[in-house]
């Protein structure tokens, strides 16, 4: 009900993986692509959307993704994915983080830079994230920063390369 909704209210839905589990989606390209349409096939069956961004578990460059990141990278994007990092962390993975830290984090780190793709999560635990989003959105809007949703017309944020 709630993913038919967000497509129902025209957010941007993106592809994020099925499992989550970084060892097992990172082991190969291979396992990466069956995860990934795992949750691709999903999404569309239920709302009939064809999803075109994703954005990597743990970021694109990541401690366990090393041997087949730029593999994978190039891999969707010949299916014609497009992937998007982050430049701002509202740091609400971490523990017990209240709704007062989420917002310190994300207005400090949105006025740091020209642009940003704010890291933020929406699963049941994370409360505080939910609490802390009106604070953010009013201070920013009244600082005159728009918001957007993604699409593959918006330039993404994407980490450095390993050297």
């Amino acid at each position: 009900e709630i993913l038919r909704r967000i497509a129902d209210e025209g957010h941007t839905i993106g592809i994020h993986t099925e499992s989550h589990q970084y060892r097992t989606i990172y082991a190969s390209v291979e396992a990466y692509l069956k995860d990934f349409e795992t949750a691709y096939n999903r999404v569309y069956e239920i709302t009939g959307v064809k999803a075109e961004i994703f954005r990597f578990p743990g970021g694109s460059v990541n401690s366990y993704n090393g041997a087949v990141y730029q593999e994978i990278i190039a891999e969707m994007t010949r299916r014609g994915f497009s992937y998007y990092d982050w430049n701002v962390s509202s740091a609400d993975a971490t523990g017990n983080v209240t709704a007062a830290a989420i917002e310190k984090n994300c207005l400090s780190g949105v006025r740091a830079h020209k642009r940003s793709i704010v890291l933020m999560h929406d699963s049941t635990p994370k409360k505080t994230t939910v609490q802390a989003l009106p604070a953010i959105v009013d201070t920013l809007l009244e600082e005159g920063y728009a918001f957007a949703p993604l699409s593959r017309d918006v330039l993404p944020v994407a980490f450095g390369y390993a050297n």
